[in-house]
């Protein structure tokens, strides 16, 4: 599990760095467009806003992995033994976990609604419930992944340095 956890790292980098190129190609498309060709493509601006959606909620599911997420550590900084820490580095998760399955549940609400109504871009005319799936999916991806990095934490396979509340993996 371990491996295909690995794998699917690379993949979502592989995906996160192709939308920022597809994202640039797009917007510097609109640019030259309307500057040279006093025009512009009617479908760029929305594209690229639905691109950028997708990039921000599956780049959180990064920011994890890289313990890249902004946080107050001052909590962490009172509670100076390892078990202490330990504990609370697991609770930390616990919240997290539990509201990113509040997120996949209302989130799968979300897109039940928008299929009923069949919801479409005003600009491309393309099923809303396509960028709405931004939510429930990255939750449930960094849910996994905090399910993970709790069982690592329980297991030892993760180590606690408690001088500045970093997280290193054994």
């Amino acid at each position: 599990m371990r491996n295909l956890l690995k794998k699917f790292n690379k993949f979502e980098e592989i995906v996160l760095v192709s939308s920022l190129v597809l994202n640039v190609i797009i917007i510097f498309m609109q640019v030259i467009m309307r500057y040279f060709f006093n025009t512009s493509l009617t479908w760029s601006e929305e594209l690229s806003r639905y691109i950028f959606i997708w990039q921000v909620w599956l780049g959180s599911s990064i920011a994890f992995v890289d313990n890249q997420h902004i946080r107050v550590d001052l909590i962490f900084s009172i509670f100076k033994s390892e078990n202490s820490q330990k504990v609370l580095h697991l609770i930390n998760n616990i919240i997290w976990f539990s509201f990113n399955v509040f997120l996949v549940y209302v989130g799968v609400k979300l897109l039940g609604s928008m299929n009923a109504r069949n919801a479409l871009s005003s600009g491309m005319r393309l099923p809303l419930v396509y960028v709405y799936a931004a939510l429930p999916v990255s939750s449930f991806i960094l849910a996994i992944r905090i399910l993970f990095d709790s069982i690592d934490l329980i297991s030892g396979k993760k180590v606690l340095v408690t001088d500045n509340s970093d997280i290193r993996e054994v």
